[in-house]
């Protein structure tokens, strides 16, 4: 065995010196009869085939006598919590009754509040129009807009074109969009 001193005067061994000494320390100890005889059962009943391996679960389940109503009542929440979800994604409220209206009969996304429309047909009223002065634009939007309308695009294809319609007012305002295919 090598040996070091350090600045304390202690002397400084390597590891596999402590374990070879704990190891001597071990084998001078005798085993005590009770302990053999159990390991000495346990391995004759491995090789007959007939043991069952005692899981650490197995050996503290029966004395934890909390674990069984925690487990049920753990699962009575999960089951609950899945109700309570799926009865607040059926309550979703419904969309405004004129503009699945105007959205389905034209095809165009209404880009305005219900009160913007309203004061524009108002405004063509006034000046004796039956019908506000719009235009239809062809145009091509970037696909990354389509976030900021709320409809869903694959990031990976941002930069590319989708052809659209505008529906512009006389004033320049963008009323609604339709996608084309």
């Amino acid at each position: 065995m090598s040996s070091k001193i350090n600045e304390d005067g202690r002397a400084l061994r390597p590891l596999g010196d402590w374990l070879l000494a704990g190891a001597d320390e071990l084998a001078r100890q005798p085993i005590p009869p009770a302990q053999e005889a159990a390991t000495l059962a346990a391995m004759r009943r491995a090789l007959r085939g007939d043991a069952k391996p005692e899981s650490w679960l197995a050996r503290w389940w029966p004395r934890l006598s909390l674990a069984r109503p925690l487990a049920w009542s753990g699962a009575a929440c999960c089951a609950f919590l899945l109700l309570g979800a799926g009865l607040l994604l059926s309550l979703e409220p419904p969309a405004p009754q004129d503009a699945v209206e105007r959205r389905s009969a034209s095809g165009f996304l209404p880009l305005v509040s219900g009160e913007r429309w309203a004061s524009y047909l108002q405004e063509a009223e006034g000046q004796g129009a039956q019908v506000g002065t719009a235009w239809v634009v062809a145009t091509e939007l970037p696909r990354e807009r389509l976030a900021l309308l709320g409809l869903p695009y694959d990031p990976a294809q941002a930069g590319e074109r989708v052809p659209a319609e505008l529906l512009m007012h006389a004033s320049g305002d963008v009323l609604a969009v339709r996608l084309l295919r």
